[in-house]
């Protein structure tokens, strides 16, 4: 099931098993013009549509369609929309990779976009096609190229992989289950601490650091993923569809 109508510009393929990607603009053309860069990334089965701001804002229309979704921001006119419409869409949504695509000149607060339920922000000057190359970033990251997926359970106390089985800490899983609850995957140092046990107004930032830095090692020698980022200055974020819970 794909979008139907004058809402969406359809791919040619009619249906897919594989999740789509869907991309967001203010105009038709926009939207139209980065799902051409995009096609120049992702395998010809991946259904690609393009719609806009306004036929967008139907909550829960695309439950489970699409594997990401870009919102291009071409004016400044556009950020308090955009951000509006990344909340909308997160709070319905909390399977699909969102990306803030920021195209032209002036400033944003990528920060904003992440707290709203963005799981990345994008840099292009133009939407051109000497920019395509410019989403290579993206599409040959951990985020989209995952293939592992994990469980955390609670009961046992461990994560849960294919044919693998870490065992963690106590803190260490009421922090990845705080980090799967939340729509935007991210907590802040004082929520960690919080959840840590600690008194938030007299921990050591590099305990907290160290602790992050040792559930994130062994998350990562175990099932070579990256599963938890720094966000500078705020807090940490956890890979999007990395880890759910039973």
């Amino acid at each position: 099931m794909m979008l139907t109508g004058k809402s969406a510009t359809k791919s040619q393929r009619p249906t897919t098993d594989e999740p789509g990607v869907l991309t967001l603009g203010r105009t038709r053309g926009v939207a139209e013009n980065f799902r051409a860069l995009v096609a120049r990334h992702v395998h010809s089965d991946i259904a690609l549509d393009a719609s806009t701001y306004t036929n967008s804002s139907k909550k829960n229309e695309y439950p489970d369609l699409y594997r990401a979704i870009f919102i291009i921001i071409d004016a400044p006119q556009a950020l308090d929309e955009s951000l509006a419409l990344v909340e909308s869409l997160r709070s319905a949504n909390l399977n699909p990779i969102i990306c803030a695509v920021i195209t032209g000149r002036g400033a944003y607060n990528k920060m904003k976009y992440f707290l709203a339920g963005a799981d990345c922000c994008i840099k292009l000057n133009t939407l051109s096609e000497e920019n395509a190359e410019l989403l290579s970033d993206f599409f040959s990251s951990e985020e989209w190229q995952r293939e592992v997926n994990l469980v955390l359970d609670p009961t046992r106390i461990c994560l849960l992989g294919t044919r693998k089985k870490l065992d963690i800490s106590f803190a260490e899983m009421k922090i990845l289950e705080a980090f799967a609850q939340t729509s935007n995957h991210i907590l802040s140092h004082d929520e960690i601490a919080r959840i840590m046990g600690l008194n938030v107004n007299f921990y050591d930032p590099r305990a907290l650091e160290k602790s992050i830095s040792r559930l994130r090692g062994k998350i990562k020698d175990m099932y070579g993923a990256n599963a938890i980022q720094s966000i500078r200055g705020y807090g940490y974020r956890l890979m999007r569809g990395l880890i759910s819970t039973t």
